[in-house]
Parts: structure tokens; sequence; C-alpha cells
């Protein structure tokens, strides 16, 4: 960890947030990952080999079932789910000690008891948020469009506030009143920077793939994808799954500060700190 201090609790704009995040990571990679290890190791291995294995079925589309294709997916979004809350609980348990300490002597077994401790409330959160994005989505379309800003918020409220499930939800939409086309914008910007970082790990997998595809096609005469079962492909695809996992941690970073800038706007807390702490 560095000694160079980032202030949470002050407004940014979109570009202050980015290189901000970055800045984060950077500068606290080894403590924030050593925490990370210890609460979100195994569903990060579990959602590795989760998205092998569906990688794996729907590869094989000749050969798929029901019942393969329902325990991939359902597999993979299980595993997901367990690996947002833990790391979720961690990431913000972490920024919660870092703003306290104002950077300085964290306390690494009070960040990974705080985010153990937090653990069955995000999961909770997740699940809920999952359901409203898929009800609102299907049902209603609009809607689940207007609820990705408030749950993209609701995870830092729910650790940082130390509320109920409900009273982060409830708080999440009052965050993002008059606000939420800015945030909008905000996190679907960060979402594609994330997302096409994301898509330069699977690129190797993708580049194998479509050689080996070449390569038999010419030799039998017919376009034929490469065997999904393949050992190099599923290592490369495992390793392309654990490089967008990683990243999701700097999204969460990022929504940590999206967080702090719309509390800002809307309570001053960070200037309230500051005045509180001028008249000690």
């Amino acid at each position: 960890m560095t000694n160079n201090y980032i202030q949470f609790k002050k407004r940014r704009e979109l570009g202050e947030i980015l290189s901000d995040t970055f800045a984060f990571v950077r500068g606290n990679f080894k403590d924030l990952f050593t925490v990370l290890i210890r609460t979100s190791l195994i569903p990060f291995i579990l959602v590795i080999l989760a998205s092998v294995y569906y990688q794996y079925v729907i590869g094989n589309i000749s050969e798929i079932t029901p019942y393969s294709a329902v325990f991939s997916l359902g597999g993979l979004g299980l595993a997901g789910l367990l690996f947002y809350a833990t790391s979720s609980a961690t990431v913000y348990s972490f920024i919660k000690e870092y703003d306290t300490t104002k950077g300085k002597l964290l306390n690494l077994e009070y960040v990974v008891s705080e985010a153990k401790s937090n653990i069955g409330n995000m999961i909770g959160l997740t699940l809920l948020a999952y359901l409203m994005l898929i009800f609102g989505l299907i049902f209603f379309v609009i809607p689940g469009i207007y609820f990705l800003v408030p749950l993209a918020v609701v995870f830092p409220i729910l650790l940082f506030k130390e509320t109920t499930i409900f009273g982060a939800l409830g708080e999440s939409f009052k965050l993002i009143k008059g606000f939420w086309w800015v945030t909008f914008g905000t996190v679907i910007v960060i979402a594609i920077i994330i997302g096409v970082m994301s898509f330069a790990f699977s690129v190797p997998a993708l580049i194998y793939n479509v050689t080996k595809m070449v390569i038999t096609s010419s030799n039998e005469g017919t376009l034929t994808s490469g065997n999904p079962g393949d050992f190099i492909y599923l290592t490369l695809s495992a390793l392309g799954s654990a490089g967008s996992n990683l990243l999701s941690i700097v999204f969460l970073v990022a929504l940590g500060f999206v967080y702090y800038d719309l509390d800002e706007e809307q309570n001053r807390t960070g200037l309230k700190q500051k005045i509180e702490e001028l008249d000690i």
C-alpha cells in the first residue's frame, strides 16, 4: 500500500472516478487481494469452473440436453452470485477501513472479519437484485433498466450505512433521485471500459478456437467448430474467466466512488466531516 491517500467522500466527474479507481486499486493491490484471497478464493474458483463447464456444454450443441443446459447455466449463475456477494463484502469493508484510517495502517484482520459478517446480507441482496432485474427486464423492460442505477449503488450502501437489505434498497432509490441519468451514463461508461478490458482476456481462447477451426476445416473440406473439450481451449477459457472476474473487483471499487459522489451531492457527508474535524 502506498501513502498516497485518496479521499472517497468528495464529488467527482467521470474522468476522476475512473482515474481514482485505477489509482486506488494500483496503490492498494497487495492488501486488497490479500483479504480477497481469504474471503473470496473458493467462490472465485467455483465461478471459473462453472464458466469452463458452461463453455464446454454450449460448445457441444448437438449433444446438449435440457438438464445439462439448466445445470450449466444455473451453476454459473449461482457461482457468480456467490463471488459477487463475497467480493462486494470484502471490497467495501476494505474501503470502509481505508477511509476510517485515512489509508494508514489498515487492520486487515478487521476487514476480513467485517466482510465475513456481511456476506450473508450480501448474498441476500445479490439474490434480490437478480430477481428485480430479471422481473423488470422480462415483464416491463423499462423498470428493469431503471433498476440498474439504484442496484449499482445499493451494495456499498448496505455496508457503509450498516443497514438492512430493504433499508439499503430504499436508500439507493433516494440517493439517485435527480441524478438517475448522470449516474446511468457513468455506470454504463465504466461497464463498457471494464467490459472491453475483460474481452481482452478472452481473445487468446477465441484466436485458438478460430485457428483450430480453420485448420480442421481445410483438412476436412467443411467448416466445423473446434472441439469444445480441447484441453488447451478450456485452459485458455479458464484464464479468460479468471481475468474477467478479477476485473470485476475494479468495477466494484468504481461503484464505491460513484456512491460517494452521489452521497456528497445529496448529503454533503464529506463536507460535514471536514467541518466537524475543524471544530475538534
